[in-house]
This record gives structure tokens, C-alpha cells and sequence, in this order.
């Protein structure tokens, strides 16, 4: 139930590979010095397939203290591995910043357009990667100016955030309602109980998380305030168009098509007001209160344990694609899931790509709820989607934001709707459905809002605000998703401080919404014509990185800056509703 980090590298072999890296330096220092508009293809692809292979060397260093630390978030010899990494990074930026600058154009000797096409060539698989840098020299600075800022974001902004990390793992909480009295001393063992049948449990869930969040506003106001200053300071700098502009062009999509998404998103509350509703009316309450969103429909939960959600899983992928199976048994088989929770193991779930020959890495927190094989499909997904592309180089593998949820919502999906074909009991069905429709709001029209509140918190923390304004306008944000359908206890107004995603990546949430809406009109389609879309889903897959997303997209008959397909996503989500009422 632990993971091999062994297959990274042994712990023992982190100092001998540090110092390779260390000496490889100097050989970087020596391509810089050589590229010339002249050079031929063969000397570039040498300096280039050099990169790749000193890029894995950097990322098995920088996975390992931090996959160490995920689990053991007190770990100090991973804190030091990770303080190590850092300035050898910092030493490896210096010299690849001039590298980035002459491949843009703006370093002697000047690597002209022509000369700049000719060698981009030479890996057909790179070629996109490097037009897009290319391409960002727009927003690129001075070779001194590229090194004060790498320096600063390692030793500044990003000590900002594990200080937040910091803050919370010492947090110990104590539930107590009626005969319960239990002190917990992780943030993912608390938010189990926010699904809890009893309203009592779920409401003392979120007050032990939200007053221990009210306690400490001073501190993540302040380390936020940090965070955005630093934003929207190198916005102006980069002369970026907006705070979001900085992540949708790391992104690569158009401000446009993340627009069209906010907007349609927006426009298709009423779908989860009406489900809030209807399950308010289904628990017997008026309305329901925040603290109810996730409540179970069943006084019950179905427990599952993990070997049976493995099971469960690999059965079900096996009916939709043997490579899909093929690739979770590889994740599985090689011991790379690290599934129970732990005292100062990190909360939630993710998967981790360390490079092409290395099988992705996953880590739950894994209770045994129904929800949790939801959870382990998502992440299996992931490591599914690293696989198909892992014949990429290292820096191509990686998909982009609009492909980056594909395969984890489609496994999702394709589990969800082969355990509805196959219950039989009507109550469970509804209740399966109640918890898809919660899970879709919390994927979808929540990220939604996230982001929204970050548009609007990037702007007000610019022009000066307190903590306490700063929360009172994401309450209005909550109010405006929620509209008559949920009464809002004010104490929800912190919720924001706790998000994690708006300190670590600021404009991230919307992956998570614009990854299930996509995903959604791609298993629409493959519902209808299995065998043609199973195809193009693994070729989607396979792009990895290497290719502009807009374009692998546009193959498969989706347009990303059209209201109209974010819309017909939104079919999926009204029509689980429809059969909710009609159950």
C-alpha cells in the first residue's frame, strides 16, 4: 500500500546523480557558447537531445525528495533534498535562460526566422515546443532580468507557499457533536466527514476546518497578498494583458476560449440550483444548507475496499479499451500507488510524471468511501494518458491544459455509468446519480467560481484591501452560484483560504472545468460510434505535448472557442438531472 520510489532512484544514489548534474553545468555553458543561425541540424539535435537527457536527471532529483514529502510532509531530510534541488535549479537557469533567449531571437549571435524554422526541424517531435518559445519572446525579458526573476521565485514567492503548507500540517482539529469527540490531525481525514449521513457531523466538519481557516486569516491573507503582488507585477512586466493571461498563455489557449468557458459555465447554474433543490427536497429539509451539498442520499455508505475498487476498475477499462487496462495494471503492478492516509501525509490526490521511462506515480488518501474508487479512476487516468505518451521526449510528453483531464474524467465516466447499467436497486442508482451531480458542481460550476473570485481578488489586492473585504467578496461569489437554492452560513465566507490551487498556481482552477467539458463531448461522441472514437480518444492521448492543442482538438470536431460546444457539453450534466427526477 506504499509506493516504490525506488524506480526514480534509490535514495542512496541522489547525492552521486546531483553531482553528475552538478558537472553538466559547465557542458550546458559549452552549448550556449557554440549555437550559432549557421549550425547545422545534426549539432543542434545533439544539444537538444543533450537538454532532454539532463532534464530527466533534474526531475528524478526534484520527484523524489517531493514525493518523499507528499507522504511525510515533516520530513527533513526530503525538505533538504528539496532545498538542494532548488539551487542547483537556480544554477541550471542561469545558463538555460540564455539558451530560451537565443532560441528566441533575442541573444547574439541572433538566430534569425529562417535559420530558426531550418533547425527546429531537426525533432520533428520538439519542433512544436520550440515555436512556442519562439513565439514567447513577446513576453520574455533581459537575460539579467530572466535570472533575477528565477532566483526570486525559488527564494521568495516559493517559500511563500510551503510556509502556507507549513501552517496547515500543524493544524490539529477536533470534531465534537453529541457522542462524538475526536481530535484529527489531518485537513483529508476531516473533509471525510463532510459526506457524513448526519447533518450534525457534516456541519461540525466544516466548522472545525473553517474556524481553524477564521483563526489564522491574518497569516494566508498575508501570504496571498504576497502571491498576488508578485503576479501581477511580472503581468506588467511580461506586458501580459491581465493576471489570467499569464497562466492561459502557459496553458496554451486563447484568452478567448477561457472566456467562452467562464461565460457558458456562468449561464448553466440553473442545472445544479435545480439538483440542489431537488435533493433538498429528497432529505426532507426546505432548503438545504451549505453544509449539506455532499450529504449521502443513504443513511449508509457503500464501503469498498481498495482491492476490490482495483478490481472493479480494471474491469470495467477492460470493456472500453485493453490499452486502458493494460496501462492502469502496469501502475498498479509496479507498486506505484501509495493509498492509505497518513498523520502528516499531504491531503487529496494526484499523479505524478517523473519522465517517459518512468511509470507515473499516484497518491490517495483512500477510506474506503464509495467516492474513493471515483478518485483512484480519476488519478488512474492520468497515469494512463502519461503512458500513451510516453514514446515523446521528456518535454513533449506532458499534455497541455485542454487535453490534461481528458483520459482521468473519461475513466471517470465510463466507471460511473457501467455501475449505474449494473444496480439494479433503484435507491442506490438515485444516490449514485445524487453523487455525480454534486461531484460535477464541485468540478465545474465550483473551479468556475474559483476563478472568478481570483479575477476579482487579483484586482481588489492590487488596489488595497483587507483580509476581512477580501473574504466578504468571495462570500458574494458563493452567493451568486448558489442563488435561492442553498442558505450560506457566513463562516463559509474563509473557504477561499484554504483552496490551495489559488496560492500554489493562481488561474489553475479552470483546468478542472474545461478538462470535464471536453471530456464529456468526447465520451457523448464515443457512446454513439465506439470503435471510431475509441481511436481517436487514443490518439488524442498519444499527442502528449507535442502537438498545439487547438489543432489535436480540431481533429476530433471540437472547438474550443465556440459558446456553442461548452454548451452542448452541458447536455451530459441535464440529462443525469432529468433521470435524477425521474427515478
Amino acid at each position: 500500500m506504499k509506493w516504490n520510489l525506488d524506480d526514480i532512484m534509490p535514495l542512496d544514489k541522489f547525492d552521486n546523480l546531483y553531482r553528475e548534474v552538478e558537472g553538466e553545468i559547465k557542458t550546458l555553458e559549452k552549448w550556449v557558447e557554440k549555437v550559432n543561425p549557421k549550425m547545422s541540424q545534426k549539432e543542434f539535435g545533439q544539444m537538444l537531445e543533450f537538454n532532454e537527457e539532463m532534464g530527466v536527471k533534474i526531475a528524478k532529483l526534484a520527484y523524489l525528495p517531493e514525493l518523499i514529502e507528499a507522504v511525510d510532509q515533516k520530513n527533513q531530510k526530503a525538505k533538504l533534498m528539496k532545498s538542494r534541488v532548488d539551487n542547483l535549479g537556480l544554477k541550471i537557469s542561469d545558463v538555460a535562460t540564455k539558451l530560451g533567449l537565443w532560441i528566441q531571437g533575442k541573444r547574439e549571435p541572433i538566430l534569425d526566422d529562417k535559420n530558426a524554422m531550418r533547425l527546429f526541424a531537426t525533432i520533428s517531435d520538439l519542433e512544436y515546443g520550440l515555436k512556442r518559445n519562439r513565439e514567447g519572446a513577446r513576453f520574455s525579458l533581459n537575460e539579467r532580468e530572466e535570472q533575477i526573476i528565477d532566483h526570486k521565485d525559488v527564494n521568495g514567492v516559493g517559500v511563500l507557499s510551503e510556509l502556507r503548507e507549513m501552517i496547515e500540517t500543524e493544524f490539529e482539529y477536533r470534531l465534537k457533536v453529541e457522542k462524538l469527540d475526536k481530535k484529527i490531525s489531518s485537513q483529508a481525514e476531516l473533509l471525510a466527514y463532510v459526506y457524513n449521513p448526519k447533518p450534525e457531523i457534516r456541519k461540525a466538519a466544516y466548522t472545525a476546518l473553517l474556524q481553524k481557516q477564521k483563526e489564522n486569516l491574518d497569516k494566508f491573507f498575508a501570504i496571498y497578498q504576497g502571491i498576488v503582488k508578485d503576479w501581477g507585477y511580472e503581468t506588467r512586466l511580461r506586458g501580459h494583458m491581465s493576471p489570467i493571461s499569464v497562466r492561459n498563455w502557459a496553458n496554451h489557449v486563447p484568452d478567448g476560449a477561457v472566456e467562452s468557458l467562464l461565460k457558458v459555465c456562468s449561464r448553466n447554474l440553473d442545472i445544479f440550483q435545480r439538483y440542489f433543490k431537488w435533493k433538498a427536497q429528497k432529505l426532507g429539509l426546505k432548503k438545504l444548507q451549505r453544509y449539506d451539498i455532499y450529504a449521502p442520499l443513504q443513511s449508509k455508505d457503500k464501503k469498498i475496499t481498495y482491492e476490490e475498487a482495483k478490481k472493479q476498475i480494471l474491469s470495467t477499462l477492460r470493456d472500453f479499451s485493453l490499452d486502458f487496462e493494460k496501462k492502469a495494471k502496469k501502475i498498479i503492478e509496479e507498486k506505484h500507488i501509495d493509498v492509505n492516509p497518513g498523520k502528516s501525509k499531504r491531503g487529496g490526490a494526484f499523479c505524478a510524471t517523473v519522465a517517459p521511462e518512468i511509470t507515473p506515480y499516484i497518491l490517495l488518501n483512500f477510506t474506503g468511501k464509495s467516492r474513493d474508487i471515483s478518485t483512484l479512476a480519476h488519478e488512474l487516468g492520468h497515469g494512463i494518458h502519461s503512458l500513451f505518451a510516453s514514446k515523446h521526449y521528456p518535454s513533449s510528453q506532458q499534455a497541455n491544459l485542454p487535453l490534461a483531464e481528458t483520459a482521468s474524467t473519461l475513466c471517470e465516466l465510463i466507471l460511473f455509468e457501467k455501475m449505474m447499467k449494473n444496480e439494479k436497486d433503484k435507491e442506490i442508482k438515485k444516490a449514485w446519480l445524487s453523487d455525480k451531480m454534486a461531484d460535477a458542481y464541485a468540478t465545474i460550476c465550483r473551479q468556475n467560481y474559483f476563478i472568478k473570485f481570483e479575477i476579482e481578488a487579483h484586482r481588489e489586492i492590487e488596489k488595497g484591501i483587507s483580509a476581512e473585504d477580501l473574504s466578504k467578496l468571495y462570500l458574494k461569489t458563493l452567493k451568486e452560484q448558489f442563488g435561492s437554492s442553498i442558505e450560506i452560513d457566513p463562516l463559509f465566507k474563509y473557504e477561499w483560504s484554504y483552496i490551495s490551487h489559488i496560492f500554489e498556481s493562481p488561474f489553475y482552477c479552470y483546468a478542472y472545468n474545461f478538462g470535464e467539458l471536453v471530456s464529456y463531448a468526447l465520451f457523448a461522441s464515443y457512446k454513439k460510434e465506439p470503435k471510431k472514437w475509441i481511436k481517436i480518444i487514443e490518439k488524442i492521448l498519444e499527442s502528449g505535448g507535442s502537438e498545439d492543442p487547438q489543432k489535436v482538438l480540431k481533429r476530433a470536431g471540437v472547438d474550443i472557442n465556440d459558446d456553442k460546444f461548452w454548451q452542448k457539453s452541458f447536455e451530459t450534466i441535464e440529462e443525469w438531472q432529468n433521470e435524477l427526477e425521474n427515478l
